[in-house]
């Protein structure tokens, strides 16, 4: 009895075909939840052997994880971690936050409160150093000069997204002139200059006409004349445009004018206010004159609201000359400025270089820049029907110039 059912057992196994056979072998077993190789790349990536963390982050049991890290070898694990040392980041140094506890990162941040130089401007080095090292996951101590050079041709050619390459170019110098002491020739040498960017002066050509200007003011007094919490406000929203064009001064600091800082004589007054400097040297005090028409206007502006004799020049916040603004661009059928209010910074300074000839000299003295290097850049782009005059004058043809005036 034993031998038959030998045999009838035996018997069917042999008709079973190849490819069933092969098909009931793959389904053998359940296939691994972690290998070994995924739990080594999971311990570099997140640089920890901890069951519970990786568990964690590769969404499984921490007893699966417990069993393979059995299988990997303590001098894999050490060489690993020897690495992660050396250039990566750990995970909590790709957050901002993390990022300021190492201890070089520290140094830079002490060295930067030591210069002379805005706290904005320092922030800004120091979140975009953080962004390069996160992008490239390197450790700030491992960062070469020749892969941040790359890192900026790839920023420049488009592959990075949502980085400014001037910002991320200055705070690569400052790491490697104040940490490692390198010298400026070294970093020009690799690109890692300090020249202004070419974009910064895109809008250099941005202005309004006199034509434009004048529907603006139209529009905007019937929309205050259509506002009753604005009218009584009237001559204050009117004047204000008439003091963005005639002292370049930038909106916030404009918002930011007051009363008791006006100094008055018989013919002109003189307004103190804090406005921008040099982006690394922070805010600084610019005296601006005040003659003639502009004159004219702010003595309106004061007169209607009982001559005030401190308090701002102009009530009003930000969000609120931002709206009337925009609605009155559209109501005077001019195109959307990209610069709501700054547009009009550009405006005095193109019309002042038209009317002085080109002195980016007294334009900066007299309008508030430090120095003409920036006004040229960013503000005072010379017209092409400008250089088609300056060229037919050197040329001794005849010109047929139009005086132009600084006017409102």
């Amino acid at each position: 009895m034993q031998q038959i059912k030998t045999i009838q057992i035996l018997k069917p196994q042999t008709q079973i075909p190849l490819e069933k056979s092969v098909r009931k072998e793959k389904k053998i077993g359940r296939p691994q939840a972690l290998t070994k190789e995924d739990l080594i790349n999971a311990i570099r990536l997140y640089a920890t052997t901890s069951p519970y963390e990786l568990a964690e982050n590769l969404h499984i049991s921490h007893m699966t994880v417990y069993r393979k890290l059995k299988e990997i070898p303590k001098e894999t694990i050490i060489q690993i971690f020897n690495e992660l040392g050396q250039t990566e980041l750990k995970p909590y140094q790709m957050t901002y936050e993390g990022f300021l506890t190492i201890p070089e990162i520290q140094k830079f941040k002490t060295i930067l409160e030591r210069k002379e130089i805005s706290k904005r401007y320092r922030n800004s080095l120091l979140r975009y150093f953080w962004h390069l090292c996160v992008f490239l996951r390197r450790h700030p101590n491992k960062l070469t000069i020749e892969e941040c050079a790359n890192f900026l041709s790839e920023i420049k050619n488009k592959k990075i997204k949502g980085l400014s390459r001037y910002q991320v170019k200055q705070s690569i110098r400052s790491w490697f002139q104040l940490i490692h002491g390198v010298n400026s020739e070294t970093l020009n040498s690799k690109g890692i200059d300090g020249e202004v960017e070419y974009h910064l002066g895109s809008k250099a050509y941005d202005r309004l006409t006199r034509e434009q200007r004048h529907a603006f003011i139209k529009a905007l007094k019937e929309i205050i004349e259509n506002d009753k919490d604005e009218k009584p406000f009237i001559d204050a929203w009117i004047s204000l445009p008439y003091f963005l064009y005639y002292t370049a001064t930038r909106i916030n600091a404009t918002l930011d004018a007051y009363i008791e800082n006006i100094e008055r004589y018989n013919d002109k007054w003189v307004i103190t206010v804090v406005d921008k400097g040099r982006h690394k040297k922070g805010r600084k005090k610019w005296r601006k004159l005040i003659i003639g028409e502009l004159k004219e206007k702010l003595e309106k502006n004061l007169e209607s609201r009982g001559n005030p004799e401190q308090g701002r020049l102009f009530p009003f916040s930000y969000i609120k000359v931002i709206n009337v603004f925009m609605k009155a661009y559209e109501k005077a059928g001019i195109p959307k400025p990209e610069q709501t209010c700054h547009i009009w910074r550009h405006t005095s300074a193109q019309d002042f270089l038209d009317a002085t000839n080109w002195n980016y000299e007294l334009c900066a003295q007299t309008l508030g820049w430090e120095d003409t290097r920036t006004l040229k850049k960013c503000y005072g782009a010379i017209t092409e029907t400008q250089k088609e005059i300056i060229l037919r004058r050197a040329m001794g043809e005849p010109i047929k110039e139009k005086r132009k005036q600084f006017k409102f």
